[in-house]
């Protein structure tokens, strides 16, 4: 119910985001243990509330679209699983306080996990009733990870006469968080595309019932094959290394190619799924090359 593929994606690209800044434990100038651990271990509870809250709310809906799913085989009782998102909410929470308190370094952990607790709550409450708007929402929390990094206090390579600021912040990340947010689109049209047969009967209304599946199929695809498009565009700005394009391109092509094509035969749950590999491949890319 927690989504484990999901949390280990959140907790590998906070990793990274930081490697990119030179800013890892390893790393000199980086950040300490405690503040990775403590912020990796808020991502897991964070994302764990929010999909067992999303399974508890969807109950209905995923009786046609999940019948596997724990809750709707009974294998979870539904007073352990309101009991789970509640203690994981608070979790979620208090390793970013933990984290603000333990290292000095401000409270941005905690103002980031409790602006992030809100966003879920308001997406699982309100947001994803509103097509589109549902799906850009997921991609922007599928980039949330990489914001932390941006905005989490540093001395990300800082000497005497260099100081890694915003802007140059915004340069190493803006490609990971561009690619994460439009594969998640991506794939979140496709789950929509999946799901259109209990959407309809639970009155959900998604953008492919509102613009039709074909509409809907040809917008994911477009969006998946720009993303592709824009692998040469950190390497051409100087960001990354050449090697990561050579990379991107050799383990992330394969993938957009099938994804394309499993759409195109309208088996949409091995499309979301390859989306996320090639997002994983993506990870991948920049931690072997950059």
């Amino acid at each position: 119910m927690a989504r484990p593929v999901n949390i280990v994606i959140a907790m590998v690209t906070l990793s990274i985001g930081y490697y990119l800044l030179s800013a890892m434990p390893t790393q000199d100038m980086g950040i300490s243990w405690t503040t990775l651990v403590l912020q990796t271990l808020g991502f897991a509870c964070a994302i764990g509330f929010a999909n067992i809250q999303n399974d508890i709310w969807d109950l209905e809906t995923d009786r046609v679209n999940r019948p596997e799913r724990p809750l709707v085989t009974g294998k979870v009782p539904m007073g352990v699983a309101k009991i789970s998102w509640i203690v994981l909410l608070v979790l979620g929470i208090t390793c970013g306080i933990a984290e603000s308190l333990v290292t000095e370094t401000g409270f941005t952990s905690a103002i980031f996990f409790v602006l992030l607790t809100v966003l879920l709550v308001a997406y699982n409450k309100w947001l994803k009733h509103i097509p589109l708007l549902k799906n850009m929402t997921v991609a922007l929390m599928c980039a949330t990870p990489l914001f932390l990094c941006l905005f989490y206090p540093t001395g990300l390579r800082e000497t005497e006469t260099f100081s890694l600021g915003l802007a140059d912040k915004i340069g190493y990340l803006y490609p990971a968080m561009l690619f994460a947010f439009l594969l998640t689109t991506a794939r979140e049209i496709y789950k929509d595309l999946e799901d259109e047969t209990g959407d309809l009967k639970a009155g959900i209304m998604t953008f492919p019932l509102i613009a039709g599946s074909d509409v809907a199929r040809r917008l994911a695809g477009f969006i998946t094959l720009f993303c592709w498009a824009l692998l040469p565009l950190p390497v051409v700005q100087g960001f990354y290394p050449t090697m990561f394009l050579i990379v991107a391109c050799t383990i992330i092509t394969p993938c957009v190619i099938l994804i394309i094509t499993f759409a195109h035969r309208q088996n949409y749950r091995r499309s979301q799924r390859l989306v996320k590999v090639a997002m994983f491949a993506g990870l991948v890319a920049l931690l072997v090359s950059c």
